[in-house]
């Protein structure tokens, strides 16, 4: 008789976790879908607009480059993200390790996406027995520690539902 081995929760857990980062991954790589473009037409003599020459003999003005603008220093406290670290070890660390949540696979899947966008993920989908079932300012530490993980530098107001979390990515400036 042959005996099947129903996985344990602690092996299904990293293996859904490293899933959904693949998948993420995936998406993230493959970009938008190109359009192809219109061949060009010829314009029949009857179709042809005539064209002015131009009378200004002022040199054409010059623009800058469009520029990002700069990410807010600091969206979170020293002490937010103690508080973090000390929720992540009382409510996370059972399914996960810190080390989760920096390094080169952590970046090469968060790292170019807002803040906003881990913060409502984990908001959604933690903890796995009760998803969004913690008080918000728990979610909100946890993010902050997990900025501190990855080289965010501490400020002087905590982050907040309504911080500019949509204007800082999960990757320093410095990274790229």
């Amino acid at each position: 008789m042959v005996c099947l081995r129903i996985p344990r929760r602690r092996e299904i857990v990293p293996a859904a976790v490293l899933a959904l980062a693949l998948v993420v991954a995936g998406c993230a790589a493959r970009g938008p879908a190109e359009t192809p473009a219109d061949p060009p037409t010829q314009a029949t003599p009857e179709q042809a607009t005539p064209v002015a020459p131009a009378q200004s003999t002022d040199p054409p003005a010059e623009t800058d480059p469009p520029v990002e603008p700069e990410a807010p220093a600091g969206i979170f406290t020293e002490s937010q993200a103690d508080r973090g670290r000390t929720a992540f070890d009382e409510l996370c660390a059972e399914c996960h390790t810190d080390s989760e949540f920096r390094g080169r696979l952590f970046q090469s899947n968060w790292g170019r996406r807002t803040v906003y966008a881990f913060y409502r993920t984990i908001r959604s989908t933690m903890p796995d027995n009760n998803p969004g079932g913690l008080e918000e300012q728990v979610y909100l530490d946890v993010v902050s520690y997990i900025l501190s993980l990855n080289g965010h530098e501490a400020g002087t107001s905590e982050l907040s539902a309504d911080s500019p979390m949509r204007e800082v990515r999960i990757a320093p400036a410095s990274e790229g």
